[in-house]
């Protein structure tokens, strides 16, 4: 019996889970799921289109691809204008020394 997934797929429209915009969750070419903005902009870069089943899928417009094909529409990813934006990780430290919470006392005999 295979095991359920806990998490299925987003696929369509939706909202951001960090800053609440409105997006469309696609799958790109590498079968990841990315979010796009969901209005349509004359300066995006991202081609969505929706299949006979009504999944959405996007492209990156390329020098090779660079015009819309059939029913695409021309969109702009939501990453670089999410509001909120995942937080970046702590800055390590560059010392090469470990770092003690206390010195542990010598006894001597003698």
């Amino acid at each position: 019996m295979p095991y359920q997934n806990p998490r299925p797929a987003r696929n369509g429209p939706g909202t951001c889970p960090r800053c609440g915009d409105d997006v469309i969750f696609c799958l790109n070419a590498g079968g990841n799921t990315q979010m796009i903005n969901r209005e349509r902009r004359d300066y995006g870069n991202q081609a969505v289109r929706q299949d006979q089943a009504g999944r959405y899928h996007v492209r990156q417009l390329t020098n090779e691809r660079s015009t819309l094909e059939g029913s695409e529409a021309l969109h702009y990813p939501h990453a670089p204008t999410c509001q909120n934006p995942p937080a970046r990780p702590a800055a390590r430290r560059l010392s090469s020394a470990k770092v003690r919470f206390g010195v542990r006392p010598s006894w001597r005999r003698g």
